[in-house]
Order: structure tokens, then sequence, then C-alpha cells
């Protein structure tokens, strides 16, 4: 007796969950394959759109168009990549914004250009449901600005910090520290903060331990956290740097001092009990264009965590749930033996990263494949 079940045997419930497993290209072949299964896999298909937007395929942008227009129901998940910064203008006097059902955007952009105030708060709000996932990244190889003034910033936590639950930008100057700060404050459901900010390690690129301090976080669900924490007296550097007495890089202040501001940041870090990655420091000068050691040495870290025991690093063992821990180009001391025998009784399952890594450089999981439309879907 033939025992074989196909496809259509299979109860609808059960086809539904089939679909999100399948890539494009697939989805664009059942859709043709049958009304029924057109009806079936058509709306993801659509669910989750990444476009390449470039200047010179204008036929293609009208069908892309027309479609989003007829479909702008069903996308939930955006990935736009520009080829040029002033086409992003163009994106959205284009298309048929806002969609009733985005929650998700990934940004891919140059960034070499400023982007006008306008134009930033029309693409924040090009949903007319609650943000859960922002990102921006810049192509790679590009210098990487994006300057997110207040008027955008204000209509950005307005929409969005309700429901934001990731945030991430990569290798760009893209807010101030104090608006991450007032992110970390209103967005009670942000489970991903991942701050990449520039090259350098300046204090545009990492968040004030003084304004921690006094900070009421209230993202107690937080499961990855990635942004440059600096502004710490750190006297325990005795070291000269690049010839030079270590006291023309470190803030001044006493051990004690520098004990007592670092534990109370490690305080602030343990109330994330959920934490599964907690990166402190980036790779310096991600376009690869200076791998000479005075260079790193000259804008390596000092004033940040020295993630030793002596510190106040045993605050942290409650963090069971880290996989990933980054301190590259830090001035940390965790080789001794005291700190190797903690990470190893207390963060068994992490990795400890102080060393550059291409694959830590760009962490964001994506579920959003590459589309396009045919006039056929």
């Amino acid at each position: 007796m033939d025992t074989t079940t196909s496809f259509n045997d299979l109860p609808v419930e059960i086809q539904e969950k089939i679909a999100p497993f399948l890539s494009r290209r697939d989805l664009a072949a059942c859709v043709r394959v049958c009304r029924s299964w057109k009806r079936l896999f058509h709306r993801q298909l659509w669910s989750h759109i990444d476009l390449f937007w470039h200047e010179d395929d204008k036929a293609w942008q009208k069908r892309v168009c027309r479609g989003l227009k007829t479909n702008k129901r069903l996308v939930k998940s955006l990935k736009l990549t520009l080829e040029a910064d002033d086409l992003l203008p163009l994106f959205l006097k284009q298309c048929p914004v806002p969609f009733p059902n985005l929650t998700s955007v990934e940004l891919v952009a140059p960034f070499e250009e400023d982007y006008d105030d306008e134009w930033l708060a029309e693409f924040i709000n090009i949903t007319m449901d609650g943000w859960k996932r922002i990102v921006f990244r810049k192509v790679k190889g590009c210098f990487g600005l994006l300057e997110f003034d207040q008027y955008p910033f204000e209509e950005f936590l307005r929409l969005a910090a309700p429901t934001l639950e990731v945030f991430r930008t990569y290798d760009l100057s893209l807010i101030s520290m104090l608006q991450v700060h007032e992110l970390l404050c209103t967005a009670p459901n942000l489970k991903e903060l991942y701050i990449s900010g520039g090259a350098d390690n300046t204090p545009d690129n990492w968040l004030d331990s003084t304004d921690i301090e006094v900070s009421d976080w209230v993202c107690s669900n937080l499961e990855v956290f990635g942004c440059r924490i600096g502004g710490i007296p750190r006297p325990d550097i005795t070291r000269d740097i690049e010839g030079k007495p270590a006291s023309e890089y470190v803030l001044e202040g006493t051990i004690q001092n520098s004990i007592d501001h670092q534990r109370q940041l490690y305080s602030s870090l343990a109330l994330f009990t959920k934490l599964r990655e907690l990166t402190l420091g980036f790779p310096l000068d991600p376009l690869g264009t200076r791998d000479d050691k005075r260079y790193k040495e000259h804008y390596q870290q000092y004033d940040c965590l020295a993630m030793t025991l002596d510190s106040g690093l045993d605050l942290l063992k409650g963090l069971k749930d880290l996989r990933v821990v980054g301190l590259v180009d830090m001035e940390i001391y965790i080789e001794g033996e005291k700190e190797q025998a903690w990470f190893a009784e207390n963060w068994p399952h992490a990795t400890i990263r102080t060393e550059d890594d291409a694959e830590y450089q760009d962490s964001d999981d994506s579920d959003t494949n590459s589309w396009r439309t045919d006039d056929d879907e």
C-alpha cells in the first residue's frame, strides 16, 4: 500500500510553517506552481524584502515600486542598500511609504555625505507600526559618517522606544552617546544594543562612565550590549606609551577612585543578567588602511574597564549566559592566573576576544534574503 504523502495532503497550518524555511528563489518558484500555492507562499515572499537601490535601472525601480504598492501590507522587514547617499530621497519619493506592518529595517549606505534631517525623519516614519529592529550599516570601504541630530532622534524615540528590541550601528558616528543613554533609559523592550562607532577611541565614540552612574536604564532583558565605555581614571597604567609617560594618555585620579568608579560600572552591567554578548572594545580602523603598531598604540582605549579582579570584575559573575566578551584594543590585564581561573569558572562557555576578528566585527544575524521582483510575482 502506498503510504507516501504529498505536500497538498498536509494540513494548511503545517504547509504555512514550511514557507519561512524557503529561500527567496524557492518562494518565487512556488508561487508560480498553482493558485493555491500562490495564496500560501505569496505572503512569505513579500514579508522580507532586500533591495539594492541603484541609479541606472529606472525600469526595474518602477517594477519594484509597483510590486511594493500592491503588496505593501505584507512587508514586515526591509533591507535597503543604497549605491549612493543621495538615493535615499529618491527611494522615499518613489516607493509607497509608509508601510502598515513594517517593523524591521536595515539601511546600508556609503554614509559619506551629510543626510538632511528631513530625510532621516521621513525614513524613520516609513512604518505605521512600532519599530522592533533598526540597523544602520555603512558600505565596506567607505568613510562612514551619519549624524543623527536632535529633531530626527526625538522623532525616533517617540516612534521606536516603546517597542524597539534591536538597535545596531556599524562603524558610524550616528548618534551622540548622550542619546545612547536616553535610548537605554526609554526602551524597556530593548534586547540588543550594538554601537560600533568609528575607528578611533575618542569621547564621541564611547559612553561616559560618569553618565552611567546616574542613569536609570530600563532595558532589563538586554541580551547584547556592544558599546565602548570610557572616562575612567586608570593610574594603574604605568608603562610608557609611544615612548612617553602613561600620564599623557590616562585620566588623572587615585587608585581608589579608579576602583570605585569601575565597581559602579560593573554593578550597572551586572543588572543585565540575560547578556549573551558583552562587547566593550572594537577593532581600530576597520577599513584596514592602517596596520602599524604605533597607530594602534596611540588610539587604544586607556580610560576603560581593566577587567581584573582587583578592579571589581567579580561583580559580573552572575552573567552566566555570556558567549562572547569583546575586549579588542583596550588596555586590560586579563592574562593573570587569577583572571584566567575566574573566566574558566564563571564564564566557561564565553569566548574572550582581545584581537581583531572579521567575524566579530560583523556579528549581526539577519534573517532577510536577497530579493528582486518579477512581473509574474
